[in-house]
């Protein structure tokens, strides 16, 4: 769904701009499971707790976060699982709304729905890497992030190397397409970012009493006006 520099400028605002680097690196691990090769549908879902192919609801986003943050209290960990389920949210909202309004204004075959769409993404990344004062930092951090095995779902090594390949990718020019997003646009990504922080931010505080992180959720109270 929406691609890491998305899931970073989200963080970004999540974290009073300041976001850790094991909340960056937290904020890609679902889709770590792309390292073991052709997964299917169904293997992608299980990192991202989908069930019967629909999205789990927000109470089964909070109880997995409240057992995986009772794991360890190392702040490193909070970061890390916060960051994860960041990006979880984030995918079921950019599901539900930008890529539902890009199916339905771009109307043509799946594969060529498909092929339009990585490459409007692929744009996106790169101009967000560019225009933005923050990629450079951020990237940095997310090179030196912590990442952890989250059992069953994935290992320390597979999210380390999807952190280093996205790294690549991200730093390689020629990967960039060179095309202007009609569909993607800037404006569209924005409002998307500003929206989903703002409704993670009232979510993780939502869930501070029950999930026992105060000290995390406080450094948030000024994250969104």
């Amino acid at each position: 769904m929406p691609y890491p520099m998305v899931h970073f400028a989200i963080a970004l605002e999540l974290c009073s701009r300041t976001p850790s680097s094991s909340f960056l690196i937290g904020s890609i691990a679902p889709d770590a499971v792309h390292v073991r090769g052709d997964v299917t549908r169904s293997e992608k879902g299980i990192t991202h707790f989908v069930c019967e192919d629909r999205f789990p609801s927000r109470e089964i986003l909070k109880e997995r976060c409240q057992y995986y943050l009772s794991l360890n209290v190392d702040t490193n960990w909070t970061e890390y699982i916060l960051g994860y389920f960041a990006h979880i949210y984030a995918d079921i909202r950019w599901t539900e709304t930008v890529y539902s309004n890009f199916e339905h204004e771009y109307k043509a075959e799946k594969d060529e729905i498909r092929k339009i769409y990585n490459m409007e993404s692929n744009q996106v990344e790169f101009n967000l890497v560019k225009r933005e004062e923050w990629a450079e930092d951020v990237l940095n951090k997310l090179y030196v992030g912590n990442a952890y095995s989250i059992e069953p779902l994935l290992t320390q090594i597979e999210v380390n190397q999807y952190r280093d390949i996205k790294l690549q990718w991200l730093r390689n020019k020629d990967n960039e397409p060179l095309i202007k997003p009609i569909y993607l646009k800037e404006n569209v990504v924005k409002n998307f970012v500003s929206k989903t922080s703002q409704e993670l931010n009232t979510l993780y505080k939502e869930w501070e009493s029950s999930l026992s992180k105060q000290d995390i959720f406080e450094q948030r109270d000024t994250v969104v006006e």
